[in-house]
């Protein structure tokens, strides 16, 4: 990827605004030289540790990372033999030693998700003995300590400064020497203190004499008893340079063990300096990092926003579908194509630099071998080029190395000569294109290539929006509908006479082929087809919502239903135990007051037992033939219930039936399964476990219990409506543990994340207790694999510390 397309398409300047975000100027450096990469592995080695540090921002963190200065050409001079560091070198190891402890320290206290992070710092070497040894030496300011070596040495020269001070004052305040003195203030003359004596006064002040002034009237003259004072003073301070010379040389020496450390730390700090500061631009521009696009989902930017362009800025929206491999742009000069192409083709470059990019999540971006752009106005005199020239020469040379992971923009492709040939040629380079299976960007004008974009299965037409009511741009894509120009419009309003207007309005009238009226009657068309489907889709949830509450009253009545019967059951189970009492009752009495008992009665007798019994034997089992019929028709219910006659598609909104969790559809990952997104995560689903849904999703609850004692007993089926069980019970802003078994606990832990699930509560707490750890890691490894869980940490000690977790989902 060459600079100037880096250039034409503003990488260079975004580059350079996300390396003013980082803490040192080394990291700025560093980043300044980083170019986009071209596989996935050095892509994501970056962009996993911006993502991290989003996510550390995001928290409300910011300190981690402290500024500091320049230091790794110091680096080579430790291990020299007699090398001595200054004393503002020293403050700079100082400072870079701080700056790492401090990050080191910081990460390791964060309760967040930031694996990388935490590798990266906790790899940190330390430098404790290296700061220790620096500020021993200087204070936190870079300062030199009162050191007992340089105390005597400074405490003599802060003697002998006092010593001529006072001589000198003795001179100044000489009312002899008044008038012969140009000024009562001592003047500094080669680091030595002298009068300024008038010319003609020299004869009154012997010693010697240092300087002359130009205009020879004063002349600056050293008193004899103060030449041997500041010659004492040279001395001593020239002992206290050597003094710090040897101290800083000790300095020196004893850092020369911590080279390594010190280049192993450089070049972590460097990393996450950088890493560091790509988080807090995407912070501020509000971006996400890109999806890297599999399956069926191609190139989709969602709300992308171009990063120069600030508030004003509309937000486009682009998707390639799996076998597009060629978009053409078209629409009204001044609408935002070339922004358009630009804003894909940098997005492009950012997220294979490691950046984030300002677009919505679920963003997916490809990665890319080459890059390469025409746009703009190629034309050069030096060279003689003319502007179709130019442009030529550019596309002969993307023909010549575009390959199938190659990104192609072609701006205005055709123009510059008469529009039939360019028209030619254009589809030619697209044909050459399409067959090197390079992605196309393409904006034109030409009519002939927007229907040469209906006619190509690869090829995919957008256009830009245009208010008619306005004639104004809306700076919005619509993917699928070619555009018109509007030049007329766009003509008028940029101040072209309205009779060259109108002149042009008639010739245009006497065409016979009129592609524009063909593209209003598509546009048209496309937008009463949304406008249809708009209708269907509420009609789909209206029907959808009646059928549910139809199959709701259906259960209702046959519950209602079985309950008489049973109830009748009952009655009938009454009255046989009653008759069999009263029939034993009548053979005892018959023993008793006959002594025998004839083999009719017997027989008698035992008919009507017989009888009885089978009625309710009968009645029991039709009972229980219409209870395993109600179960399997309920479980049959339930199912349609929950199913939704709109077809799985990608960008479809579901609900995973076994974790209650909700996501979106991101394409096919193999048969019977897809590939889901949930929050930040993407996990494969098998297809039965997905329910497509409309907005918020809530799962009927139809909960069936059934109790069956023996024959003799009674059998009770119970039945709860939606209303009820699951969808009556609230999750707990507070779940506690205490006292339970480690399994009884997981079993409350799950419920309370499918209430959750289901009721939309994104945060809670559980109190597990300290105890022996059993149930404080017990719930830890359950939330740690769970997968809606988007991060749990301890809570403050003040607040129950590691007895108590808070959990956010």
């Amino acid at each position: 990827m060459d600079i100037k397309t880096l250039e034409q398409l503003d990488y260079v300047r975004i580059r350079s605004t996300i390396a003013g975000y980082c803490m040192s100027s080394e990291g700025k450096t560093l980043l300044l030289e980083r170019l986009p990469f071209t596989s996935q592995p050095d892509i994501d080695s970056w962009k996993i540790p911006a993502s991290e540090w989003k996510l550390y921002l995001d928290a409300g963190k910011t300190g981690a990372l402290k500024p500091w200065e320049p230091c790794a050409h110091l680096f080579s001079k430790l291990p020299v033999e007699g090398a001595v560091l200054e004393l503002d070198q020293v403050y700079a190891l100082g400072q870079f030693c701080i700056s790492a402890s401090h990050l080191k320290s910081s990460l390791s206290s964060v309760e967040l998700n930031i694996p990388h992070l935490m590798n990266k710092s906790s790899s940190l070497p330390s430098l404790e003995g290296a700061n220790d040894a620096i500020f021993r030496i200087i204070d936190a300011s870079g300062q030199l300590r009162d050191l007992s070596e340089l105390r005597d040495i400074r405490r003599s020269i802060s003697s002998i400064r006092r010593d001529i001070e006072n001589t000198m004052r003795s001179y100044t305040s000489d009312v002899s020497l008044r008038d012969a003195l140009q000024s009562d203030v001592p003047a500094l003359r080669s680091d030595r203190q002298v009068l300024a004596v008038k010319a003609n006064f020299r004869g009154k002040v012997r010693g010697i004499v240092h300087e002359v002034s130009q205009t020879g009237q004063t002349v600056y003259i050293e008193p004899d008893d103060i030449v041997q004072k500041n010659n004492d003073l040279v001395q001593e301070e020239h002992r206290l340079s050597q003094e710090i010379r040897r101290i800083l040389k000790e300095l020196t020496s004893s850092l020369k063990e911590f080279y390594d450390s010190f280049v192993q730390s450089h070049a972590i700090m460097l990393e996450l300096d950088a890493s560091f500061a790509a988080a807090r631009w995407g912070k501020e521009v509000q971006g996400t990092f890109a999806f890297e696009t599999s399956g069926e989902r191609g190139l989709t930017l969602k709300k992308a926003r171009h990063p120069l362009l600030g508030s004003s800025c509309v937000p486009i929206d682009v998707e390639f579908t799996q076998n597009c491999r060629v978009l053409i742009i078209t629409g009204p000069n001044t609408g935002g194509k070339t922004v358009t192409l630009k804003t894909i083709a940098l997005f492009a470059l950012l997220n294979q630099s490691g950046f984030p990019i300002p677009a919505n999540e679920g963003s997916a971006l490809p990665v890319f071998s080459s890059v390469f752009a025409d746009i703009g106005d190629e034309q050069s005199l030096d060279q003689s080029l003319s502007t179709f020239s130019g442009h030529m020469k550019n596309i002969g040379l993307m023909l010549s190395q575009a390959e199938k992971s190659s990104l192609v923009l072609l701006d205005e492709l055709g123009s510059g000569t008469d529009p039939q040939e360019g028209g030619a040629i254009a589809m030619a380079v697209l044909d050459s294109l399409i067959e090197r299976n390079a992605m196309v960007l393409v904006t034109t004008h030409h009519g002939i290539l927007k229907n040469y974009g209906y006619t190509h299965s690869s090829c995919t037409n957008a256009s830009v929006e245009f208010d008619s009511q306005t004639l104004s741009p809306t700076y919005r894509i619509l993917m699928g509908v070619p555009g018109e120009s509007h030049a007329l419009d766009i003509a008028r309003r940029s101040g072209l006479p309205v009779t060259v207007a109108d002149k042009a309005q008639s010739y245009m009238e006497n065409n016979e082929a009129d592609v524009s009226e063909l593209i209003k009657g598509l546009t048209a068309k496309h937008g009463e087809a949304a406008l249809l489907e708009k209708e269907l889709r509420k009609k789909e949830q209206y029907i959808n919502e009646k059928w549910r509450k139809v199959d709701l009253k259906s259960l209702s009545l046959k519950q209602k239903e079985l309950e008489l019967r049973e109830e009748g059951y009952k009655k009938s189970k009454s009255f046989l135990d009653e008759s069999r009492r009263m029939l034993e009752n009548l053979v005892r009495e018959l023993k008793e007051g006959e002594g025998t008992i004839t083999r009719e009665k017997t027989l008698k007798v035992k008919e009507t037992i017989a009888l009885l019994s089978q009625s309710v034997d009968e009645e029991n089992e039709s009972l229980s033939i219409e209870k395993e019929s109600y179960l399997s028709a309920v479980k049959d219910d339930e199912d349609k219930i929950l199913s939704c006659s709109q077809e799985l598609s990608p960008g479809c909104p579901v609900i995973i039936r076994s974790s209650k969790m909700k996501g979106e559809i991101i394409g096919k990952a193999k048969k019977d399964s897809w590939l889901v997104q949930v929050g930040s995560l993407k996990m494969t689903v098998s297809e039965k476990d997905l329910i497509p849904c409309e907005g918020k999703v809530h799962k009927p609850s139809i909960s069936i219990e059934m109790e069956k004692e023996d024959a003799s007993s009674d059998s009770r089926v119970s039945f709860s409506s939606p209303e009820s069980s699951v969808m009556s019970a609230k999750p707990a802003f507070e779940l506690r543990l205490l006292g339970m078994r480690y399994e009884e606990a997981m079993k409350a832990l799950e419920r309370q994340l499918d209430l959750c699930a289901i009721h939309h509560l994104n945060s809670f707490s559980v109190i597990h207790g300290k105890g022996n750890g059993i149930l404080q890691q017990g719930v830890h490894q359950y939330l740690k694999n769970y997968g809606g869980i988007k991060e749990f940490h301890f809570a403050l000690p003040e607040d129950g510390g590691t007895g108590k977790t808070y959990v956010n989902l």
